[in-house]
């Protein structure tokens, strides 16, 4: 963190959220540190359930961590770290005063500096002209030299010896580098490169749209990010069950895909794409719910202009998406 303000493992807050939740505990308050300095007003929401599946920990450990042990300040929707915002606050009145302090500083500086550079020109001026001299002296002196090396009789020392071989032999060592060949580095087995859950769920989403269209989907950088809301959205809805269901990350794949195969609506079929599943979510997830009222115990569809998903019985379409995300 920039600002380092977090307590220390050993502190009496932290070895009581400890106690309760393990060294678990300080991980969590520190993560959830350092999302509070990186958020603008320095203060998140009480959204544990998000919190929780960024973190990939239990929702009531996250709320007892910000509520029980006095680590935190807590409002009506959002907490926040009073060490945090106190280290913040003095930072910024720390670089106002030394902004203002700078402005003063600068004008002198900037006089100083037109002083020196005047005088360092008449400097630099006297030092040119002494220079010049100096160059007419030497350039007199190799004049001098070169008439002299010309009347001067050739020395035979000087020629080279036809005998002496220039060449030299390649030391061991060298042979080694030379046999050492960029291409050896490249035969080295890379390990497997591990995908994203959100990576998965468009392999899943391109699958399905090449079933329905028989066409391939153009993937964009804005579907990535549709893609993640979509499956936090399931994870979600999930998760605030009656009896949660699992949010692990085979399991959130499976719902998607449940999920794209139940959407039914004429409108969203014609405009099928990442972004407008993800906007349309909350009225997908209604319709569906709204067709599921109207399906028998046996399975049959007593609603007329609608086609059912098919199910082999009323425990099949139950193991469905309808259950995955339904309330």
């Amino acid at each position: 963190m920039k600002y380092n303000c977090i307590r220390n493992s050993d502190s009496p807050e932290v070895m009581r959220a400890r106690v309760k939740h393990g060294i678990a505990a300080y991980g969590i308050y520190v993560a959830l540190m350092q999302l509070l300095e990186e958020d603008e007003d320095h203060k998140l929401s009480k959204d544990y359930s998000m919190i929780a599946y960024e973190m990939r920990v239990d929702v009531s450990v996250v709320q007892s961590v910000v509520e029980d042990f006095d680590l935190f300040e807590v409002e009506e929707e959002y907490f926040y770290s009073k060490e945090l915002s106190d280290t913040i606050e003095q930072a910024r009145k720390v670089s106002e005063a030394r902004a203002r302090a700078g402005r003063a500083g600068g004008a002198a500086k900037a006089r100083n500096f037109v002083a020196n550079a005047k005088e360092s020109s008449s400097k630099c001026q006297a030092n040119a002209s002494e220079s010049l001299a100096n160059a007419t002296n030497s350039l007199a002196n190799a004049s001098e030299s070169l008439a002299n090396a010309k009347q001067m009789p050739e020395s035979k020392e000087s020629s080279p010896n036809p005998s002496k071989n220039i060449y030299s032999v390649p030391t061991e060592r060298e042979d080694n580098i030379k046999l050492s060949s960029p291409s050896s580095a490249r035969t080295r087995k890379s390990k497997p490169k591990e995908f994203t859950i959100c990576h998965k769920g468009r392999q899943i989403f391109e699958k399905y749209y090449q079933e329905l269209y028989d066409s391939a989907y153009y993937w964009q950088p804005k579907d990535a990010k549709a893609m993640n809301s979509i499956l936090k959205k399931i994870s979600f809805a999930r998760s605030h069950k009656t009896v949660p269901l699992p949010i692990d990350d085979e399991s959130l794949l499976k719902a998607l895909e449940e999920f794209l195969r139940r959407i039914d609506k004429t409108w969203i079929m014609n405009n099928f794409s990442v972004n407008k599943i993800d906007s349309q979510y909350n009225e997908i997830v209604s319709e569906m719910k709204n067709h599921r009222q109207n399906v028998t115990d046996n399975g049959n569809n007593t609603k007329t202009g609608w086609k059912a998903p098919d199910h082999k019985d009323t425990s099949a379409y139950r193991s469905g998406f309808g259950v995955a995300v339904g309330k």
